[in-house]
């Protein structure tokens, strides 16, 4: 207990000694130091309620309420209402998607209403080439997207997850052995991807780490990427940490997936009746008898009369998906951080037997990420992103492609899966490889990849020359290393039993010997790098009405794949970027850029662009007109497109050792031979680009809408020769000769509003594009209708079909077909040049004239805590040819290839030639009906259901009491749905070996 003596004059006794008023004093201090903190902590503690609505006064669900400076938050609940701890010298912070955020003072008051306004969408920054940009002074065509819209996709790549969701951008999903991706078309070519300022896959990283995705496409935008600019450029910038408290995130999902279709190929009964009919149609011996006919009708002979489903038999009808996430950002005025932990994991395909190893095609990722920034002091910040990736794909030792060929080209009576009674694998001199056999008994390989990336960033502001300079650059370095084990074996022994019909004798022949396993390792050509960097001056700075952002930089980016050689750019871009009070605003861009590509003196290129702006919004006349922009812009420049191979502009030389022959006996001596010849002129691609847009938003910025224009004159496009002669003996290299014109409207438009509880979200995109060849060296054809000059860009040529030929007497008035026999059920085609005689004369162009149109729609609910999305992309106008081994029956003879499917059900025969939409049957190569025609057109439009999701958000009052600040849980379906007109085949990916996927994925994220 401590006493404290005081005089109630104020004034100390004078019986205290000094060390006792010593004493006192330490005891009044330490006093008030337990005080103090306990008073702040009762000050802290106070509740604080509320309620927060929009501006119609309807209760918001979700707004993020923060007391700042502290770790202390919470969120709304479905009545808008919260309750936090604060004390009155605290400030609270309300966040919330499209809503501006909102700050208040508590001081003595302890409950609030708050209104939040929509947040104002043309005040976000836009991600560009080295930097950012203010949406609402840019005058280029951009389309973005945050990276959590696409976070809980049920695909293992971050560009699957795209489909849909950018104006502009194409995607088309394809799967091949540990590659599950999607490709893009930016306005007809392929864009060239930049991850946090380095090109690279964007499936080499994760969704969780995506901050933002940007498409660039405008010239001015384009410019200072130089000869790489001209197809258009996907920015993806990962995610920072903020200063603010720690959130730590945890997400799990778990997914079945399945084919979206495989093709339908007949039973054993059905194939032997047809293989009889081609047989009768050629003039051959029927190779099934009526007995072999009944016992695969009935099954009685599995030995001798297979029947077997090798699509069933080989794949199961799901497999699994799962990926865990766990990510922390957090930070202060000094430093930040986000760092980021994945493991991903995509089951195989195949139904597999049991043995000690896996053969499946299984696929497992890890994931690790690093980003921090941090202030050094006021006028010096530094950033390092470091991230990495491991992955491991295994596959059966036969190859997916192999086992995914047999599975098409087996019939279903080519051998029974076991020999009856026994685990031998069936088989016979025709079909040496089973397929059980392929999946299971070839080993396995398993390539292991390793991806590693660092990026570092210096800004040193200059304020102490001019306000606004600064001093920037970044380093950025990847590194790729795959190596693939190998414990396989290309032979193993299937057996063919036949049973003496007299004794009942069983004999078992062998095809094939079982060969060892392989044990080696691969990494030849398999291990890539790039290093990049920049660095210069940046200029920021507003003054009266005016705003200046401006950079010159000079750039390095060298990569090497393999033992192939080095391949650099260098040179020098800058970009001024000008507004008038946000309303008049333009920007130049510029690169001069070279690579060791071409020949010396002609390296370097100059690539311009401009683009200007007008916001009529921003005129007196408007401001109370209800359109919050109205932005007319247009844009300008030449851009290149570096797509010569390495050193074509010199020959080379390769050695043998036997080139020259001498003497009368021939003898063979070695010495050096032309490889290749070489083209000193080779230059760049060039492109002109025009692009013009208006863009709108409306009604307090809930509606939006987009309109692009774009016009690309290419020119100096590399191709071969046509003039070239084969006398010459060696391929002649390609020169700069084509010209090309591509021309497009890009759509979009958005909608987002609140009707009573309900929060609606719209949106559409659709792409029109044109294209037309302006030049192609051609060579001399006899008929005008035959050139590819003036046609649609990689228009198709083929014949003219004009039906199935329906009698004997049809063939006898018609011209002749390439000089083969005709039958009724051939295939009847359109003499062009009138001359009777069907043949290479008659090949025009023929398909669809114009470009396919493609299309998207998006659809966002919100309601309490539940919500739910769905994205749709689409095509129209767009047809494809089916043909080959895909489409034609019995091809090779019916031996190695010798399939048919449903669709032949539907052949000529004389009982179905009022229907018929098949040619007749026939065995192997038809020289008159397998030709690229118009009868093998089919119409490739299609609307799918890329991706729905529905969730529900726990309210806060109740997550808050197992200690989360954030807890949904989400079902979602990717590809469950496409309508076409088309049968057994997916129209996003046509006759690809890898079958695509249906995926069905449940889910839970957490925030602590």
């Amino acid at each position: 207990m401590i006493k404290v003596y005081v005089n109630p004059g104020g004034v100390w006794s004078k019986d205290i000694s000094k060390t006792d008023r010593c004493k006192t004093w330490l005891s009044l201090v330490l006093i008030l130091l337990v005080l103090l903190p306990y008073s702040m902590l009762k000050a802290q503690t106070t509740p604080v309620t509320g309620t927060v609505v929009d501006d119609a006064k309807l209760p918001l669900l979700g707004v993020v309420v923060a007391v700042k400076g502290t770790k202390r938050s919470t969120q709304t609940d479905a009545a808008g209402e919260f309750s936090i701890k604060a004390g009155e010298n605290d400030i609270l912070v309300f966040t919330a998607p499209n809503f501006q955020p909102f700050q208040v003072s508590v001081k003595n008051k302890t409950r609030f209403n708050v209104k939040l306004d929509p947040s104002d969408l043309t005040s976000e920054t836009i991600q560009f080439l080295y930097g950012t940009h203010k949406a609402k002074t840019f005058s280029g065509a951009v389309a973005t997207i945050k990276g959590d819209d696409i976070n809980t996709v049920g695909s293992p790549s971050a560009s699957n997850a795209l489909a849909g969701r950018l104006l502009g951008l194409i995607s088309s999903q394809s799967i091949s052995f540990g590659n599950d991706g999607s490709n893009f078309s930016l306005r007809n070519f392929s864009p060239v991807i930049i991850v946090d300022g380095q090109v690279r896959d964007i499936d080499q990283i994760n969704t969780s780490e995506i901050a933002e995705i940007s498409v660039l496409k405008d010239p001015a935008s384009l410019a200072p990427f130089g000869m790489r600019s001209s197809d258009g450029i996907i920015v993806v910038k990962t995610k920072s940490g903020s200063a603010k408290k720690q959130t730590i995130s945890f997400s799990a999902q778990g997914a079945l997936q399945q084919p979206t279709y495989l093709p339908k190929y007949l039973d054993s009964y059905n194939y032997a009746v047809l293989s009889n009919e081609a047989a009768r149609n050629d003039g051959s011996t029927e190779p099934y008898t009526q007995a072999d006919l009944d016992a695969y009708k009935n099954g009685t002979d599995p030995n001798g009369h297979p029947n077997v489903d090798w699509f069933k038999l080989a794949l199961k009808p799901t497999y699994n998906f799962t990926r865990y996430n766990f990510n922390a950002t957090g930070g202060n005025a000094s430093a930040r951080y986000f760092v980021s932990l994945e493991n991903m994991n995509q089951g195989g395909m195949f139904n597999v037997g049991s043995q000690d190893y896996n053969t499946n095609n299984d696929y497992n990722r890890y994931a690790f990420r690093s980003n921090v920034d941090i202030d050094i002091d006021k006028n010096t910040s530094v950033g390092l992103r470091l991230a990495g990736k491991f992955e491991k794909a295994n596959s059966p030792g036969a190859g997916i492609g192999s086992i995914m060929s047999a599975l098409k080209s087996t019939p279903a009576n080519a051998y029974p899966v076991f020999i009856p009674d026994t685990t031998l694998l069936g088989g016979n001199s025709l079909y040496k490889a089973n397929i059980y056999g392929l999946i299971n008994k070839t080993g396995f390989n398993r390539e292991s990849r390793r991806i590693a990336f660092v990026d570092a960033d210096l800004n040193r502001k200059l304020n102490f020359i001019t306000e606004g300079l600064s001093a920037t650059g970044s380093v950025h370095y990847t590194s790729y290393y795959s190596n693939t084990v190998f414990r396989s074996r290309s032979n193993f022994a299937v057996y063919q039993l036949t049973v003496d019909p007299a004794t009942a004798n069983k004999t078992y022949q062998q095809f094939g010997t079982n060969a060892n396993y392989s044990s080696s390792d691969s990494y030849d050509n398999s291990f890539s790098r790039r290093l990049s960097l920049d660095g210069g001056l940046s200029y920021n700075h507003s003054f009266d009405k005016h705003g200046i952002d401006a950079t010159v930089r000079y750039t390095w980016d060298q990569y090497d794949i393999g033992t192939s050689l080095t391949h650099a750019y260098k040179g020098v871009m800058g970009r001024v970027s000008y507004d008038y009070n946000e309303k008049l605003f333009a920007d130049v861009a510029f690169s001069y850029q070279g690579t060791e590509q071409y020949v010396k003196g002609s390296r370097y290129g100059f690539f311009p662009a401009m683009s200007v702006g007008y916001d009529l919004a921003k005129e007196d006349f408007l401001k109370t007109s209800g359109i919050n922009q109205l932005k007319f812009k247009v844009s300008g420049g030449l851009l290149g497109f570096d797509r010569a191979s390495n050193y074509a502009y010199q020959p080379y030389y390769t050695s043998s050792s036997n080139v020259y022959y001498f003497g009368n006996s021939g003898t063979a001596l070695g010495g050096w031979n032309e490889a290749a010849i070489a083209n000193p002129n080779i230059t760049w691609e060039k492109s002109k680009v025009f692009n013009a847009g208006i863009q709108a938003r409306m009604l307090d910025n809930k509606l939006g809408v987009t309109v692009e224009y774009f016009n690309k004159y290419r020119y100096d496009v590399l191709q071969a020769p046509g003039s070239s002669n084969t006398l010459l003996g060696l391929s002649y290299p390609d020169e700069n000769l084509g010209k090309y014109r591509y021309e497009g409207i890009e759509l979009g438009s958005d909608y987002s509003v609140r009707l009573g509880k309900v929060d609606l979200s719209l949106a559409a995109n659709a792409q029109l594009f044109d294209n037309k060849v302006i030049f192609q060296d051609e060579v001399n054809r006899p008929y005008d209708y035959q050139y590819r000059t003036g046609q649609r860009v990689g228009q198709p040529f083929g014949l003219v079909a004009l039906g199935l030929f329906q009698s004997q007497a049809e063939i006898a008035t018609s011209p002749t077909q390439f000089g083969v026999a005709l039958q009724p059920g051939d295939i009847k085609y359109k003499d062009l040049n009138g001359d009777k005689v069907i043949d290479d004369n008659d090949v025009t162009a023929i398909g669809k004239k114009s470009a396919p149109i493609y299309y998207s729609g998006s659809l966002g609910l919100k309601y309490q805590g539940f919500d739910f999305s769905a994205v749709v992309q689409g095509v129209a106008n767009k047809d494809f040819f089916f043909t080959g081994s895909n489409a034609w029956e019995f091809q090779n003879n019916g031996v190695s290839s010798g399939t048919v499917q449903n669709l032949h059900l539907n052949r000529w025969t004389p009982e179905t030639a009022a229907t018929a939409t098949y040619p007749r049957l026939t065995y192997g190569t038809n020289v008159n009906n397998h030709r690229t025609s118009t009868y093998w057109i089919k119409d490739g439009d299609y609307l799918r259901v890329k991706n729905v999701e529905l969730g529900y958000t726990l309210p806060s009052s109740a997550s808050n009491k197992i200690h989360l600040s954030n807890l949904r849980v989400f079902v979602n379906a990717y590809n469950p749905l496409t309508i076409t007109k088309l049968k057994d085949m997916d129209p996003e990916a046509l006759f690809n070996f890898y079958p695509l996927y249906k995926s069905y994925t449940v889910g839970i994220s957490a925030k602590f």
